[in-house]
């Protein structure tokens, strides 16, 4: 949705929360907060005059996400063969059908739906920044279907696409987000080179703590949904691992992986990402989301 904070409809999410029968002075409340607001912009020296603000919740505010989740809360329901997984702003319509003809049908009648209800609660969309992509299994071939479009626009038939900051392809063989991870982790790395390399003053127990808090977050992020992909591509974010745990030692040729990890006590990244994916999995039986549950069998 674009700019998706900044167009919610004040007078709409006010409404909303009266039809969701909240207090009526917590109402209250929350339009003191939303309206009357103003701002200005300033270049160098010049200022502009202030503004009202008709619309949007404040960006940063600690209570605009529970907003706008509730403004979005009535977004037309799923249909036959569809759902959606919705995160923030975020939104992924889910289609499935052995035939790519009927998966189209589908999206094509939902999104008939969706146009009708943003345009009526003045919600904005980025056409251009939405895709479309068919998920489909190893050495299964289709013709790629029709476009399917929103506000007259057509969405992008693609190959491989980024959904909260993971990057998904036809054949989900994580390979692609995998390359996007090593690309970030190696830049991560450069930027504190000069911390960690072997002349610098800090202890190795800081270090690798460095390692643990700034560089593994960005390689196991999401990990319960890629842990699935190959060995061989899990290796490659190992190599990583070692090299990263090396730098902050400066460990000699001569010492082996295995060891310099069981040394530091720092896990193999196989090792790490099982775990964490085995916690996430123990959690599921308490989620309500029904596309969160169903992970379980994926992930087992």
């Amino acid at each position: 949705m674009a700019k998706a904070f900044g167009t919610v409809w004040i007078d709409g999410v006010l409404y909303k929360l009266t039809l969701l029968n909240f207090p009526s002075y917590i109402v209250q409340t929350i339009s003191s907060y939303l309206r009357d607001r103003t701002f200005e912009t300033s270049l160098q020296t010049a200022m502009t005059s202030r503004r009202g603000m008709r619309a949007g919740v404040a960006q940063g505010g600690l209570i605009s996400p529970v907003l706008f989740s509730l403004y979005v809360n009535d977004m037309p329901p799923p249909l036959y063969h569809v759902e959606l997984a919705l995160y923030a702003d975020d939104t992924a319509i889910i289609t499935t059908s052995r035939k790519p003809t009927l998966l189209v049908s589908y999206l094509e009648s939902y999104l008939n739906d969706l146009q009708r209800w943003m345009s009526e609660w003045r919600i904005a969309i980025n056409v251009s920044m939405s895709t479309a992509i068919i998920f489909a299994r190893a050495g299964r071939r289709f013709i790629q279907p029709r476009p399917v479009s929103l506000f007259g626009e057509p969405i992008e038939w693609v190959d491989t696409t980024r959904y909260l900051g993971v990057t998904l392809n036809i054949r989900l063989t994580w390979l692609p987000h995998i390359d996007q991870v090593r690309k970030r982790t190696a830049q991560r790395m450069g930027m504190l080179g000069p911390v960690l390399k072997r002349k610098s003053d800090l202890s190795f127990r800081n270090g690798v703590l460095l390692y643990k808090q700034l560089i593994r977050p960005l390689m196991d992020y999401a990990c319960p949904a890629w842990k699935p992909a190959a060995h061989s591509h899990v290796r490659k974010l190992q190599v990583l691992q070692s090299k990263c745990l090396r730098l902050a030692i400066g460990a000699p040729w001569y010492v082996s992986n295995r060891q310099l990890n069981e040394d530091l006590r720092v896990p193999l990244f196989a090792d790490h990402i099982r775990a964490l994916t085995e916690s996430f999995d123990s959690k599921l039986a308490d989620v309500l989301n029904p596309l969160v549950r169903q992970l379980g069998r994926y992930l087992r």
